[in-house]
């Protein structure tokens, strides 16, 4: 019996599994995170079951690794990746075989039956109710449903070229008609219809059938019984014809901007079946503003001069949390407010009156960790931090799940990529540089430092702002066990208003590097010599290292401290975003994909 090894052990994974035990001599299993690679010398055949986005990845290494590779469909999720996969197998002389189940089922002998009366009109429908809610992610159907269609029409359409694609519906369903030469095709796709389980090609019932076609096609693969240049030929048939039915049906989008407002809106916009390349300047996403900031999942509490921003904070907490909810860090932070007895723009009763206004609950405290002179109240309230890494790790596994193209350390170009059907500016700091001149507008631009630090126990999992004027807060940063700084004066190296930033080139080698250790340039002792007026022993703080970054807001606001979120066209077909808190992000792009649909 071969050896194999079987990579992937979702729903899947787990089929072939029951499948390989009883045809081969299965030697490991595992995810496509473990450490697979010394594994691969003991088998003859990997499979690979993993999803859709990893397999360009996990089927190289085993290429390259000498080993010959069945792969569940589709192999990439586009043309040109699967291409060159298959180049690589000929190169090192291995096998590739693309998952094509129905080929070996019965009803084949029927559809050519079919095709050998040269039909003028063909019809595909399969109605299959989705196991998760990625069934009402409705371009799923092209790799899910559609795929398996595709390989069974190639030798028919093989010749003929796609001349027109009508669409009827994309996005309760994917429903539309496309004209091959003299031959029209209809393609029904739905995965919402809980009443619903058919499968058929112009009358002829896929689903009738009882036969194990997958055991008897593994069988013959792994006797080597099979044509895989014929297999090959399938697979891109069906992977080219899915790349130019999507360019048809969708229109394409261009997000420029990585953060967590740019991916969020990448992700949202091919969820809703757009074709979207996200262009991220760096060499990772969430690298900038989204990931050196207070790391507060804001709930209104920071703004009682803004009720405007309270209420996009407030509305926008629940739906982050749904999306983004695993980046939370632990639930163990105690998190307080103070309003400062001297020079706060707000008092204790005023915001009082604010927090009930708003319904938002806390409890008064005392601290024992506050000077008491220096404060006339303390409100213990519950609210969340984030975890940079994490979020950026959600990110990704969104934007692969969703199949956003995304292109790191790559600007926008608009004279080379203009054939965008819509580009969305979230550049947040550079938000003029993709804007005409008379679109831009000014900003007010701080460069902000914002130190690390290892405090007393007695600070551990505490979180607090000293409100609300000049002042400053403590949070923790991330599970690491230090807290970041931050204050409203002394964070901030420069400041101008204008259509782009300014500042002195020395701070290049501190701006978005993460945090660095014994900066050439720092506030750290300006932020111990003013936290000591309301931190008892914040003087015994351990410096570990500042981060910097560029924090975009808008102009003359400091009455309110207003943090609002903004959506607008501003052409023809391009939008700008500027982004308030993060907390927001999903309604924005909610609201985003609503302007664009109303666009046309």
């Amino acid at each position: 019996m071969k050896k194999v090894g079987l990579i992937g052990y979702g729903y899947w994974g787990k089929i072939l599994h029951q499948k390989l035990k009883h045809l081969s001599d299965v030697k490991f299993i595992c995810t496509s995170k473990d450490n697979y690679y010394s594994k691969l010398k003991d088998v003859d055949w990997v499979f690979v079951a993993t999803t859709n986005q990893s397999h360009y990845d996990v089927v190289k290494k085993c290429l390259w690794a000498g080993k010959n590779v069945f792969c569940e469909k589709p192999l990439t999720p586009n043309f040109e990746e699967s291409k060159k996969l298959f180049k690589l197998a000929k190169i090192l002389n291995v096998k590739l075989f693309i998952d094509e189940v129905f080929w070996y089922r019965s009803e084949l002998i029927d559809i050519h039956h079919l095709f050998s009366h040269s039909p003028k009109e063909l019809k595909c429908t399969w109605e299959k109710y989705g196991r998760s809610d990625y069934r009402n992610y409705v371009p799923a159907s092209f790799h899910n449903l559609m795929y398996h269609d595709l390989y069974l029409l190639q030798i028919y359409l093989k010749d003929k070229d796609l001349k027109s694609v009508n669409v009827i519906d994309k996005f309760n369903k994917l429903h539309f008609k496309a004209k091959f030469d003299d031959v029209e095709v209809e393609f029904l796709y739905d995965r919402k219809d809980k009443n619903k389980d058919t499968h058929s090609i112009s009358g002829i019932d896929l689903k009738r059938s009882s036969e194990d076609a997958l055991s008897k096609m593994i069988k013959q693969v792994l006797e080597g019984s099979v044509c895989f240049e014929y297999n090959q030929e399938r697979a891109l048939f069906a992977s080219q014809m899915i790349d130019e039915f999507k360019k048809r049906i969708y229109k394409s989008v261009a997000v420029v901007g990585g953060g967590i407002f740019g991916c969020t809106t990448a992700w949202k916009l091919s969820e809703q079946g757009y074709n979207v390349d996200l262009f991220e300047k760096n060499d990772n996403i969430i690298s900038q503003a989204s990931n050196i900031n207070q790391y507060r999942l804001h709930r209104g509490y920071h703004y009682p001069r803004s009720k405007e921003t309270a209420r996009q904070s407030i509305w926008g907490e629940t739906s982050f949390i749904k999306e983004y909810g695993d980046a939370l860090v632990n639930g163990k932070i105690e998190h307080y407010y103070c309003i400062a007895k001297e020079d706060s723009l707000v008092n204790a009763k005023q915001y009082w009156t604010f927090l009930n206004e708003m319904n938002l609950p806390y409890k008064e405290k005392k601290l024992d960790f506050i000077h008491e002179n220096v404060v006339d109240l303390v409100v213990q309230v519950k609210e969340f931090l984030f975890d940079s890494n994490r979020l950026r790790k959600i990110c990704w596994d969104k934007l692969k799940e969703y199949n956003v193209n995304v292109n790191l350390n790559t600007k926008y170009i608009d004279s080379i990529y203009n054939d965008d059907d819509y580009v969305i500016n979230s550049t947040y700091a550079n938000s003029n540089q993709l804007l005409s001149e008379d679109k831009q507008k000014d900003y007010q631009f701080e460069l902000c430092e914002k130190p690390v630090i290892k405090l007393p126990e007695q600070y551990k999992n505490k979180s607090v702002v000293i409100m609300d004027g000049p002042f400053m807060c403590i949070d923790p940063y991330g599970d690491t066990g230090l807290h970041v700084m931050g204050n409203v004066v002394h964070a901030i190296h420069s400041t101008n208003v204008g259509k782009f930033p300014e500042y002195d080139s020395k701070f290049d080698e501190l701006l978005n590097k993460g945090i660095v250790k014994n900066p050439s340039i720092t506030n750290i002792d300006k932020f111990i010599e003013s936290a000591k007026k309301f931190f008892i022993d914040i003087d015994k703080a351990e410096h570990i290292g500042s981060m910097f970054t560029f924090r975009t807001v808008l102009p003359n606001r400091d009455k309110d401290d207003a943090r609002p979120t903004l959506v607008e066209q501003t052409g023809n077909n391009q939008f700008t975003l500027f982004s308030g808190k993060i907390g927001t992000c999903i309604d924005t792009s909610k609201k985003l994909i609503n302007l664009i649909k109303s666009n046309g």
